[in-house]
């Protein structure tokens, strides 16, 4: 499917007002009860216009599936850096990436429109659009618990708001061909990363994640940025597999801190000792509970001393989850990376965020060679779409569903 995102004309509004109306019975999009029609919408769409608050289509075929518009976030003039958007995709075309790329348009577009900041209102029971604002780097900066009455059911309105980036050169149109939505959705991740690094660099988390780095972390501190982001916007809890001395695990503490989200984040660590000119340590488990004390997130961590593999320690990971899933997995402990995926597969998200260290290398070794070729074979068989590696040799992926 070729996708082409464009300025939207008057023309365009009968199919606006369609796809529109398609959700209002649904009672998960817009809070208006009654269709609208074309007359009445008319004066609202002349409200937008292309250099100030946008209005776009996506269209495919020469016909418009979605639709994306940027209004007035408040009144006040000291909002005028802030937009209010809102996502509309065709009922036959919703899943293929067409929601996200527009969204993805916006936050890349908005600094060209002198918007600093973006806001979506969505309702809480609205979970597709709530992932699909996360994956893009929202975050949940409000709710307003009860506001609005759906056939007499109360409805909890959550705001979902990011800062886009200072600056970025984009054309005015977005032109991507779609194979089933995830061709784009891999291509706009990746970028969407890429972005996320940048501008965390900008900001004091990457200050204080680079002390960690020094301290306690072999990995690169782009995978520990990756890793707090990840454990900020994550819809499940978080479980890291070979925890060492604790740089990735406090990396994720930050992270569940920052999301004003309650999460369960659950170390594994066996213990032992490393020989290392920098990190060496004589009893890993020891140092790992001393630092993360020293950083004051002891409490915000659930650690279990032994094997992932083991059923013992499966067993702990399950009643620690209950009925919950796993939204990021962290795993940098041996070769076997298959192996640990395995013990837990049945617990991931859809999804889920996947950091998984000593995957490539300018040499292969005993630990890269198996990890590379178990991680090959997830990739391979569907289960884990990749994006990208990160610092030096640490794979990002997500899980795409368990095919049994």
């Amino acid at each position: 499917m070729k996708l082409l995102i464009r300025d939207a004309v008057e023309a365009d509004l009968l199919a606006i007002v369609e796809i529109y109306n398609a959700t209002v019975a649904t009672r998960m999009v817009t809070a208006e009860l009654e269709p609208t029609t074309v007359g009445a919408r008319l004066p609202w769409f002349r409200e937008h216009s292309p250099d100030k608050y946008p209005f776009w289509v996506a269209e495919s075929e020469q016909r418009v599936v979605g639709w994306l518009d940027f209004k007035k976030f408040l009144p006040r003039c000291a909002y005028r850096p802030t937009a209010e958007i809102s996502v509309y995709v065709r009922e036959d075309f919703r899943g293929r990436g067409v929601g996200k790329c527009l969204l993805q348009q916006a936050v890349t577009r908005a600094p060209s429109l002198g918007i600093t900041a973006l806001v979506g209102l969505i309702f809480g029971h609205n979970e597709s659009s709530l992932r699909l604002f996360a994956t893009l780097g929202f975050e949940r900066w409000g709710l307003l618990p009860a506001v609005a009455q759906l056939d007499g059911v109360k409805r909890d309105l959550v705001v979902m708001g990011r800062h886009c980036p200072e600056s970025y050169a984009a054309g005015p149109f977005v032109f991507a061909e779609l194979r089933g939505g995830e061709q784009a959705r891999g291509y706009n991740d990746c970028m969407n990363l890429m972005h996320t690094l940048m501008q965390y660099r900008h900001e004091p988390i990457h200050a204080q994640l680079l002390k960690i780095r020094d301290k306690y972390s072999m990995l690169h501190l782009d995978v520990l940025i990756l890793i707090y982001h990840f454990a900020k916007i994550c819809a499940g809890h978080i479980v890291e597999i070979g925890a060492f001395v604790g740089g990735a695990t406090i990396a994720a503490a930050f992270g569940v801190r920052d999301s004003g989200r309650k999460k369960n984040l659950i170390a594994i660590e066996p213990g032992g000792s490393v020989k290392h000119k920098r990190l060496g340590t004589r009893n890993i488990f020891r140092d790992l509970e001393r630092n993360l004390a020293r950083e004051d997130v002891a409490n915000s961590v659930m650690l279990i001393k032994g094997h992932s593999f083991k059923p013992e320690t499966t067993t702990a990971v399950d009643r620690a989850l209950g009925r919950d899933q796993v939204g990021l997995l962290i795993l940098d402990a041996d070769a076997a990376k298959r192996r640990d995926i395995d013990c837990y597969r049945q617990r991931f998200a859809d999804e889920c965020w996947m950091v998984i260290d000593d995957i490539y290398g300018a040499d292969s070794n005993e630990k890269i060679t198996p990890s590379r070729a178990d991680v090959d074979a997830l990739v391979g068989a569907g289960l884990v779409e990749p994006l990208g590696f990160y610092g030096w040799s640490t794979f990002v992926g997500r899980w795409r569903g368990d095919t049994g």
